[in-house]
């Protein structure tokens, strides 16, 4: 079966995340993607190495994790967009194309006369996905950023860790990877509206602005009732104490998100603690949930007794809502990842046989259980000028003039 983008042209003009990530998750779902790359250094995340974060005890300490991450499946085109050719090279690449994503900064792709009025004007089909840190207006517009700091700005690390900890950032550029889905979903929703209207339209999505709808119930929970909400601790910011929590066990750690009441006489025989089932201290639903200081106190000292695997095996029998917490080792050998696509294996050039991560969205109930690899730098570019027309005496002169 077909996969619902397959047909669509996407050009990436973005480097490191928040672009590569939106048109990673656009090939996902069947677009062919090339990307354009400085041509002598390529995208940073291409040096970016194992060595540098695990030493000499790292595997294929010299192949890019960061860089197969981003941009697996793609093609890779190196043009020197400070020559006027390359610009010229880009919109005739576009008159073709479908879609154009870009993180660079606002502005700077208007600088080179790549701003989306010079292209709808070449190419009025065309969607222009722009990728930012603060959003397209206000007076936040030209200011850099990374992850933690729309983490920071957005709100999210006032939240997060203990009450006496300072604001701690999420373990994972959360507001990168999820600013890069939200941009992907404009520009699928452009796409829509072009098969109505006939006409391509700017798209603009940010990290910042992604981490507060991600928020949504916690902010409004502020705006509606006027009060801070506490830090979230070992649960979440309205679950602070209690059995929204994770609890060491014999051998790691277990998960559990509540107990609700049909389930709390089968969890305390599980658990040992059926002479605390009528504690009215325990026993509400509403106070061991969300302010079970004393529960939680308790499973601190009954959890350590088993293992994750023999408390869980109770647990999906009485269908609590419980799991295992993970570490990355661990969860590269999920069997529910590996059935969905959420992990694939690829065979890289260079590493051999490796698992990476997938996509979490499967259409026409059919997984994808391989994935692409990334490509070489530069690796497409005599393909994708010829597919725009030139011939090999331009691409000659190109090379000569440095600008491919």
């Amino acid at each position: 079966m077909a996969k619902p983008l397959e047909g669509i042209k996407v050009l990436e003009i973005g480097q490191e995340i928040q672009g590569p990530f939106a048109s990673l998750f656009l090939a996902d779902l069947g677009a062919s993607v090339t990307k354009v790359e400085k041509r002598r250094t390529g995208d940073p995340s291409r040096w970016m190495f194992p060595k540098m974060i695990g030493g000499a005890e790292a595997n294929n300490p010299k192949v890019s994790h960061y860089f197969i991450a981003m941009n697996r499946g793609k093609r890779s085109v190196t043009l020197n967009l400070r020559k006027p050719e390359a610009v010229e090279i880009i919109k005739r690449i576009l008159t073709t194309y479908d879609v154009l994503i870009t993180n660079y900064r606002p502005g700077v792709l208007d600088r080179r006369g790549l701003g989306f009025d010079a292209l709808h004007q070449i190419n009025p089909r065309l969607i222009y996905g722009q990728a930012s840190s603060w959003g397209p207006k206000g007076p936040w517009v030209g200011r850099p950023s990374r992850d933690i700091l729309a983490q920071a700005a957005g709100g999210l690390m006032a939240k997060t860790g203990m009450p006496d900890d300072p604001p701690i950032p999420a373990g994972a550029f959360i507001a990168d990877h999820s600013g890069g889905l939200s941009l992907a979903a404009g520009v699928m929703a452009a796409l829509f509206a072009r098969e109505r209207t006939g006409v391509g339209q700017r798209v603009d999505a940010s990290i910042y602005g992604t981490l507060i709808a991600m928020q949504s119930l916690e902010i409004n929970y502020t705006a509606v009732s006027g009060l801070e909400s506490q830090r979230a601790g070992r649960g979440h910011q309205f679950m602070r104490g209690g059995m929204y929590s994770a609890f060491r066990t014999k051998d790691g750690f277990i998960c559990i998100a509540g107990v609700h009441d049909k389930r709390w006489h089968a969890f305390c025989q599980i658990t040992g603690i059926e002479h605390l089932e009528n504690d009215p201290e325990i026993s509400a639903n509403v106070v061991r949930n969300f302010k079970g200081y004393r529960i939680q106190a308790i499973l601190d000292e009954i959890f350590p007794r088993r293992t994750t695997r023999e408390w869980m095996e109770e647990f999906v029998k009485a269908d609590i809502l419980a799991t295992e917490v993970s570490d990355y080792r661990q969860l590269l050998q999920s069997e529910q990842a590996h059935a969905n696509g959420y992990l694939r294996r690829m065979r890289h050039p260079e590493a051999g046989a490796i698992t990476v991560v997938g996509c979490p969205v499967s259409t026409g109930g059919e997984v994808t259980l391989e994935a692409e690899p990334p490509p070489e730098l530069g690796q497409h570019t005599e393909e994708v000028l010829l597919e725009a027309g030139y011939g090999w005496e331009e691409l000659n002169k190109f090379r000569e003039a440095e600008v491919i």
